[in-house]
Parts: structure tokens; sequence; C-alpha cells
């Protein structure tokens, strides 16, 4: 079994985890709350997880959140993160 395989049902676990980290660390600018603090860090320490899996699955975990409504990256290669709701 491939690793995407292995992770597809925790997805959304991963995305609430994420979301909650997200918060957790926000802070507001202007109107704005948002989010600096990497997550690749915190994502293998949390979940053992090696850097090579922490991309697919931050990347599932955002594209996750910004789908629900709740955050926003304005550019994919930066740590920031939008708080939408």
């Amino acid at each position: 079994m491939r690793l995407e395989e292995e992770l597809m049902p925790r997805k959304s676990e991963y995305a609430e985890d994420v979301y909650q980290f997200i918060q957790e660390h926000a802070t507001v600018e202007g109107e704005l709350r948002v989010c600096r603090e990497p997550l690749y860090p915190w994502m293998m320490e949390e979940f053992h997880l090696d850097r090579r899996e922490v991309k697919g699955i931050r990347t599932a975990a955002i594209k996750e959140l910004e789908r629900r409504g709740l955050v926003r990256r304005p550019n994919p290669r930066s740590v920031l993160l939008i708080l939408t709701a």
C-alpha cells in the first residue's frame, strides 16, 4: 500500500489538527487574523513524520481547509495563512 493510500482516511484528521494549530498561533494584523508560524517543524514532531511526508500532508490539509472556507493562502510558497472563518 502506498503512503498516500494509507493517509487518505486521516486527511480530515490532519486538517482538523492543522486548523487548531493555525488558530492557536494566529495574530491580528490590521483587520485580518493570520498565522505565520511554519507548519513543517510542528507537523514533523506532532505526527512523527519526515520532511518528505509532511509536504504532501500539509498540502492536502491546507487545500481541505481552503475548500471548507476556513483559511486562505495567498502565496503557496509562503507560510502565511489567513483565517477566513
